[in-house]
């Protein structure tokens, strides 16, 4: 895990290095596509050309992580820098690596590529919409207890991931849906094409997951194959506010964050603290004192999870605070969901791709997607603990969304090989 890779320093976003760059670069490719008699293309690059220097000018800034002034560390943060994050980075990969496959096989079966391009485009955009709308909704307890403008900056600020897949699925299908409508392009056709790339950018998405500590899976046994996740990482919080990374056991109340002891590891740490059967404890991270935050800040910038400190709460009795230094260096071993996430998905890109040659009617391929993937979503969800169970049963949210994708596409299956129709673009 590195969630950061390293950080484009405060001073090119304080003199806007970055957007003269980019207007520089739009600029020259508009001459370029107009002498070259490109008029319609330069024209469709303009929706591009302008969300990416709002972009630049108006969100990224306000991605820029915070730290303490070296000249005042008395002071208040000043920003630091903009911080590449490894997930975002993977996920350049991924849409790179789907678009490259993409194009790949429309120009060997003569497809129009620029097409191709567009649709895929218009796809990514609303593919990431939906994405964080879905993690939006899966996690609404984020963002409920915030006001307004606090709200709108948490929802735009995916800097350490926060994107469900089988949102961007939904947003990039509904963008497809529109944009074939609208251009009058036979979808099952072009669907074909995409589909073996959706599923190469997700495996290659799935390995950012690795990097920022997301999609994680449960504690496993020795005998399992399994990972370790650092200080401040998304396991390591969730096995200290359960109590299973100090060796107690018991009921766990995600809503309340508590837990009802029922058992306490001798030897663990909770045994040596005084932690009892029968009682209800609270276990949170609490910020260092202030002669430790330089230190541990410096630290988070190098791409290390900042180190805090736990505090016990205590029905009817003191607290229990635990310095770092008594905590465990690292989380309890845990299943790899995301490289079994990456591996089902390579795999199934793989089929996807062979597959093609062999359909009977455009299509097939893309329902074999929805038909075969949410089966692996659906058994990696039983290992997997970043979410909770929905509707009053332990399936959660992205296995219900599974069972429906299913049923869709075996009947989106069945109507394609029943309804043959050629290739066109």
């Amino acid at each position: 895990m590195r969630q950061t890779l390293f950080t484009i320093d405060h001073y090119f976003f304080e003199n806007h290095w970055f957007l003269v760059a980019w207007l520089v670069l739009g600029l020259a490719y508009a001459i370029y596509q107009f002498s070259n008699g490109a008029k319609a293309e330069a024209i469709q690059f303009l929706p591009i050309y302008a969300i990416g220097a709002a972009l630049i000018f108006f969100v990224i800034p306000k991605l820029e992580t915070m730290g303490i002034s070296v000249d005042n560390p008395d002071g208040p943060m000043v920003p630091d820098g903009l911080a590449i994050r490894g997930y975002g980075v993977f996920l350049l990969l991924a849409m790179v690596a789907g678009f490259g496959l993409a194009l790949y096989r429309s120009y060997q079966i003569g497809f129009d590529g620029d097409k191709v391009l567009s649709l895929g485009f218009w796809m990514v955009v609303v593919g990431l919409i939906g994405a964080r709308v879905f993690y939006v909704i899966q996690k609404f307890e984020r963002f409920a207890d915030v006001d307004a403008k606090e709200f709108w900056f948490r929802l735009v600020d995916m800097t350490s991931g926060g994107l469900v897949v089988y949102g961007s699925l939904i947003g990039g299908i509904l963008a497809a849906v529109v944009y074939l409508a609208i251009n009058k392009i036979n979808w099952r056709s072009i669907a074909d094409i995409l589909a073996p790339g959706m599923v190469i950018g997700l495996a290659i998405g799935r390995i950012g997951c690795l990097m920022n500590g997301c999609c994680y899976g449960g504690v496993c046994e020795d005998t399992y194959p399994g990972v370790y996740f650092p200080p401040g990482s998304p396991p390591y919080v969730q096995q200290l506010s359960n109590g299973s990374l100090l060796g107690i056991g018991g009921e766990f109340n995600p809503e309340l964050a508590v837990v009802r002891v029922e058992s306490v590891d001798e030897g663990g740490l909770g045994h040596e603290l005084g932690i009892e059967v029968g009682e209800t404890i609270q276990i949170r991270l609490s910020h260092p004192s202030k002669d430790d935050l330089y230190l541990r800040l410096r630290e988070a910038k190098q791409g290390t999870p900042m180190k805090l400190d736990a505090v016990i709460e205590r029905m009817g009795r003191p607290p229990i605070r635990i310095p770092v230094s008594k905590l465990p260096e690292q989380s309890r071993r845990t299943h790899p969901t995301q490289i079994y996430s990456a591996i089902n998905a390579f795999l199934l890109s793989m089929f996807l791709w062979f597959y093609f040659p062999y359909r009977r009617n455009a299509g097939e391929v893309f329902a074999l997607l929805l038909l075969v993937y949410p089966i692996g979503r659906f058994v990696l969800e039983i290992i997997r603990r970043d979410e909770g169970g929905l509707f009053g049963t332990t399936l959660t949210i992205s296995q219900w969304v599974s069972i429906g994708t299913f049923a869709f596409g075996l009947a989106l299956f069945a109507y394609v090989r029943s309804v043959p129709i050629s290739d066109e673009s």
